[in-house]
């Protein structure tokens, strides 16, 4: 009596091929899916690869330390009011831009417009408290020049600019 060979579905060796690549494929496709949804967007300026390493190219930073610009920024810890002290060869401009971006989330970025209070003084208002690390990039509104600085978690004030350190 023969028996009948079973389908190849019921075979051990056609599912011992197949189930290592069908594994690859789906967890390959859910990397690239949780990759592109948790992107990380942390750059914040312009920046250029030169050898091994990646530097600032921006003409905003040299057009703000050839007019000398730098300030004195105070951060509530809570949400409340910014205020910025800008000092060097600027123009005063009416309004100013702040940049607070978060060291790794970029969802945590606030964009801040500042209007100018008296002389140098400048004031916006901060929507939610900081959280952790953050970049902070002062511009113009023409983003003639642009400083930049770091300001630390649980920190209220930095300085920017001329004399401060840079990121």
């Amino acid at each position: 009596m023969q028996t009948k060979p079973a389908p190849w579905y019921r075979q051990f060796w056609a599912w011992f091929v197949i189930i290592p690549p069908l594994v690859a494929v789906v967890a390959g496709t859910a990397t690239v899916l949780i990759a592109n949804r948790y992107a990380d967007n942390l750059v914040t300026g312009d920046f250029s690869k030169v050898g091994l390493s990646y530097q600032s190219t921006s003409a905003a930073q040299a057009r703000a330390e050839q007019l000398n610009i730098a300030a004195r920024i105070e951060v509530p810890a809570a949400a409340g009011t910014v205020r910025i002290w800008l000092d060097g060869a600027h123009d005063t401009p009416r309004r100013l831009h702040l940049t607070l971006a978060h060291a790794t989330q970029g969802q945590h970025d606030q964009h801040i417009g500042l209007v100018r209070v008296d002389g140098d003084r400048y004031e916006g208002r901060l929507p939610q408290a900081l959280s952790g690390r953050h970049y902070i990039v002062l511009s113009d509104p023409q983003e003639d020049w642009r400083i930049e600085a770091r300001l630390g978690a649980d920190v209220g004030e930095a300085r920017l600019g001329a004399g401060a350190n840079r990121p």
